[in-house]
């Protein structure tokens, strides 16, 4: 509903009150007025990605890196794998683990096709997949940071995507699509796209699934994406899967070990002065650097 103060119009001893008598008699009305409609506004943002608690935000920066540098980060993986060994195609459980050394799993992209993959993930990683993605680089022969944009988002145009997690919808996939700014991509030799190896600058855009750490136990994730483009139909794919994702606990072992060390860590000084404990994960170095899309 949209009031127009201007026309509000009120009666006291037969007289009309103008603007200023009327702000003066009803400041809480005004004031609730405005509450009212900057908590709808509120809710309507929250609401456009849905009640997706087993999700993250695309707004977020799950383990203090931004949410669009960790689909940075799924790229980076995706082109740093040689074919024989990389995980999109020919799929076996143990591809699953190849070059996995952070916070975050990374999936694959499946092209065509139906499949259902099993992946054994350790307890406390986040998981990222991929619906719907591109990337252009300076591989390919666009001259311009305008022209690499707008070829990373054209194979992203006229999909249509749908998830569940253990039976659950989760809703509202299309507002989570997110630009990356442009970074530094590095191919491997005999990478899964035949790009020349080497360092070029690119940018990426596209649709994911950002699951976060899941309870110890087995999980299912079905996904489905496509894309129909009426204008270039080279874009145009369809593709299923089915993720059985079995998260493992943590082996007691490292449990003990972890908690020793914090306990001597803790209790035990260096009588030169040095600090004992071990440093953190140093944050990553900052990105800032822009084929055709890959999906």
């Amino acid at each position: 509903m949209v009031i127009d103060v201007k026309k509000l119009n009120c009666s006291t001893n037969d007289k009309i009150i103008d603007m200023k008598e009327a702000t003066k008699l009803f400041p809480v009305l005004l004031l609730t007025i405005s509450m009212v409609f900057v908590t709808s506004q509120n809710v309507l943002s929250a609401h456009a990605q849905g009640n997706n608690s087993a999700v993250y935000p695309k707004d977020s920066a799950p383990f203090d890196i931004p949410y669009k540098d960790w689909i940075v980060r799924w790229w980076q993986w995706d082109v740093g794998i040689p074919t024989s060994q990389h995980p999109r195609d020919n799929y076996t459980a143990e591809k699953c683990t190849v070059n996995q050394n952070g916070s975050v799993w990374f999936i694959p992209d499946i092209l065509t096709g139906k499949e259902e993959r099993t992946c054994t993930i350790p307890e406390g990683k986040a998981i990222l997949v991929p619906l719907i993605t591109g990337e252009c680089d300076t591989s390919e022969s666009q001259s311009s940071d305008a022209e690499i944009r707008q070829c990373s988002t054209a194979g992203d145009e006229y999909g249509a995507i749908s998830a569940t997690l253990d039976g659950q919808k989760i809703e509202n996939l299309d507002s989570y699509r997110t630009a990356t700014d442009f970074f530094n991509i590095t191919y491997v030799k005999n990478n899964i796209f035949d790009v020349p190896a080497g360092t070029y600058r690119g940018v990426a855009d596209g649709f994911f699934v950002f699951l976060k750490p899941l309870p110890v136990g087995n999980h299912v994730l079905e996904v489905k994406s496509s894309v129909t483009n009426p204008t270039t139909p080279s874009y145009n794919f369809g593709s299923e899967a089915k993720y059985n994702l079995i998260i493992s606990p943590k082996p007691q072992i490292e449990n003990n070990i972890s908690n020793e060390s914090s306990s001597i860590n803790s209790n035990v000084t260096n009588e030169s002065g040095l600090n004992t404990t071990m440093p953190e994960q140093l944050p990553p170095q900052s990105i800032n650097g822009s084929k055709v899309p890959k999906i």
